[in-house]
């Protein structure tokens, strides 16, 4: 049965999936405009909500705990990076190779955390790690160092290890988005007041239709995020991380199918042997999750 929370989940993947034709539609503004702005409208929108919920304290309680504040300020680095590196993705035109790293991301997830938190990899999850260290091999030896996907195991690599600090630092999502925001925003506006162009004047040549665009950055960040929140509350994980594909899919659709880039026989041979892993992956988490549940049930 598909309820309330199902539809937040495809929503939220839905959106994160069909960013690149936002960015995109965006093109006239440079990527590091773009990201300024993202994180400026970011803060005014996640800082309305949370004043809305009369929860603006715990931004001060956040800052006052020594272990919070030093873990957040690194996961603000990860997401801004990885948030930059989209960015520049798109337009660069590389959105298939950002979906290769949204693709790979879940496996990564599972790998980082038998490296730094000690989590035990199952037997049957080897198979998946394994194939996908293969794919960026094959990509490596086919296409030489310098087509090296780097924006995908950039993209992978940032998301997955900062949703290793975010797992270690007890911090709901919007609170903590808000507080890395507000650490991000210091060193753009530091950046912008270098620049002979700014917030303002970066975008004075454009249509007011796409400054409003601009400016609903915070918007299209913050909504998918509270979407996923409410959503994560309610569903099961392998429920969860299998809806994720979604976006990583609107990915690779939006860099083939509208924006026309070339899908080389070399990436077409990795995307489809990262995609087997995912399948096995997939498959096993459903079977481990099912045998749990007959465990706890017995």
């Amino acid at each position: 049965m598909i309820t309330k929370a199902h539809l937040a989940a495809m929503a939220a993947f839905t959106m994160w999936g069909t960013l690149p034709l936002y960015w995109k539609w965006l093109d006239e503004v440079s990527t590091l405009d773009i990201f300024g702005h993202r994180i400026i409208w970011s803060v005014f929108t996640l800082l309305i909500i949370l004043g809305f919920k009369k929860k603006l304290g715990v931004i001060k309680e956040i800052w006052s705990n020594h272990r919070s504040r030093y873990l957040l300020i690194l996961s603000a680095i990860l997401i801004s990076s990885n948030w930059f590196i989209y960015m520049y993705a798109v337009h660069a035109h590389k959105v298939l190779e950002a979906s290769m790293g949204y693709f790979l991301n879940p496996i990564i997830n599972v790998f980082l955390g038998w490296l730094i938190l000690k989590e035990k990899i199952r037997l049957t999850q080897w198979p998946s790690i394994i194939l996908a260290i293969i794919a960026i091999l094959l990509i490596a030896f086919n296409t030489g160092f310098e087509n090296f996907p780097w924006v995908a195991i950039s993209l992978s690599l940032t998301f997955a290890a900062y949703g290793l600090v975010r797992k270690i630092v007890h911090v709901a999502s919007l609170e903590g988005l808000a507080f890395e925001t507000l650490v991000i925003i210091s060193p753009v506006l530091w950046y912008w007041l270098q620049q002979s162009s700014g917030p303002i004047s970066s975008i004075e040549a454009l249509p007011p239709y796409k400054i409003l665009g601009l400016m609903m950055c915070g918007v299209v960040t913050c909504v998918p995020l509270v979407l996923f929140g409410y959503a994560a509350k309610r569903l099961p994980f392998g429920t969860l991380g299998f809806l994720s594909y979604l976006s990583p899919s609107f990915k690779f659709l939006c860099g083939l199918l509208a924006f026309h880039e070339l899908l080389t026989p070399e990436r077409l041979q990795a995307f489809g042997i990262i995609w087997i892993a995912l399948i096995l992956y997939t498959i096993e988490a459903f079977v481990n999750q099912r045998k749990m549940k007959r465990l706890v049930n017995t």
